[in-house]
């Protein structure tokens, strides 16, 4: 029978369905202005600041880049900040948390938002990107709404999970994440590493994570000398008479460790230097732990002290930095064993036991030189001067600590 010819079913068929849509109407429009609610965010733009130089930011609608010396109050999402050789950057999210870009550093911000609505119990959300260089986060604590604080690299997914301060360092070899205060979860090749106050990990291109590991980090590279020492150092002999006996800086085998021993015999008469030399290269201003660490043993030195002007002891270590005011500035320390010539002074050295492995650990050298530290590490030398001389030196470390 159909419906036409019988009114009082399609009547029926008809009510139900709008009964049915009413329904839907009344349960799926509260809903769906709930779920809007809860959802709808609003986007926010970022101030920066630059520091020292030209920062260049590349906006992800603009075709050309453009330069900012002083403060831009209304970078968007998607741009990124460039920072060269000479200019720093600064940046300040909405929410109060904080963003260091130091020299040579390249982040792109993904995302700066919060919910719309105090309904919403979802987390304010800041993602970033870090392609290259060095950057210290500082998150806000949580006022009104939670944080979700996401990081991106080349090598891993970094959350941080709490108000603090964060290190970021990525390379093109590898990420260095250390946590000077607040808690990180760390990503990469289907491994977690979390972090606490006081840890770091290193994570390797296309490897997983390696830590917790203890804040303190070695700069050195090939401290211990068990590989050759073509890896990470450089050897170097310099004198003034060409006629005179030549010095020789070589890896040696001696009892359980390996050590490089420095060699100049042959009753000289003039200046010879002879060393080994590493180029660092290493941001540390914002560092507050620099300490050299190593193992020096004196076997032989022609001249008493360190010569007439404390600058020819059989063992000396100078590290070249450009300090905190910008200007090019080194320290040294020297080692001898034979007792100075009346009259002349010894600078920056110390008497140490002749035929022993002595080991050496240096002040903290951020609060040592308070008024020159260093901001900057170029390179580390280790070298033997003077006339004759025969040392050793072993367990190098330049140890850091953010």
């Amino acid at each position: 029978m159909s419906l036409r010819k019988n009114p009082e079913r399609l009547a029926w068929i008809v009510l139900s369905i709008s009964f049915a849509i009413f329904c839907s109407l009344a349960v799926g429009i509260p809903l769906g202005i709930r779920w809007y609610l809860i959802n709808a965010t609003q986007v926010h733009k970022t101030s920066l600041a630059a520091i020292g130089g030209t920062v260049i930011v590349e906006e992800p609608n603009a075709n050309v880049p453009f330069a900012v010396t002083d403060t831009k109050d209304d970078v968007v999402e998607g741009s990124t900040i460039k920072t060269d050789a000479t200019s720093q950057a600064f940046v300040e999210f909405f929410e109060h948390s904080t963003l260091h870009l130091y020299n040579k550093t390249q982040v792109i911000i993904h995302k700066t938002q919060s919910p719309k609505f105090a309904l919403s119990s979802k987390p304010n959300l800041i993602a970033l990107e870090v392609l290259g260089g060095r950057v210290r986060i500082g998150v806000a604590p949580s006022t009104h709404s939670s944080l979700d604080f996401q990081v991106q690299t080349p090598h891993a997914v970094v959350e941080l999970r709490e108000d603090g301060s964060y290190s970021l360092e990525v390379s093109t070899e590898e990420l260095h994440l250390t946590v000077r205060d607040g808690y990180a979860r760390v990503m990469a090749m289907g491994k977690v590493v979390e972090l606490g106050r006081g840890e770091r990990t290193i994570v390797e291109i296309g490897r997983e994570p390696v830590g917790p590991l203890p804040a303190e980090r070695d700069l050195i590279v090939n401290g211990d000398f068990k590989q050759p020492l073509a890896v990470g150092w450089k050897a170097y002999h310099e004198q003034i008479d060409p006629k005179e006996v030549s010095g020789k800086a070589e890896i040696i085998t001696f009892g359980d460790r390996q050590a490089v021993r420095f060699w100049r015999m042959g009753k000289a008469r003039n200046h010879a230097e002879t060393g080994i030399l590493q180029v660092i290269n290493k941001d540390v201003r914002d560092f507050t732990f620099l300490q050299l660490q190593l193992s020096v043993r004196l076997l032989d030195q022609s001249l008493p002290g360190g010569g007439t002007l404390s600058s020819e002891f059989p063992i000396i270590v100078r590290i070249d930095y450009k300090d905190i005011n910008g200007n090019d500035n080194f320290w040294t320390h020297g080692f001898y064993f034979k007792d100075p010539i009346e009259g002349w002074p010894i600078i920056n050295g110390e008497k140490i036991p002749r035929y022993v492995w002595y080991p050496y650990e240096s002040p903290n050298l951020m609060e040592e030189l308070r008024d020159v530290k260093p901001a900057f590490i170029k390179s580390i030398r280790i070298y033997a001067s003077g006339h004759d001389y025969q040392s050793m030196v072993s367990q190098v470390q330049l140890l850091a600590k953010e």
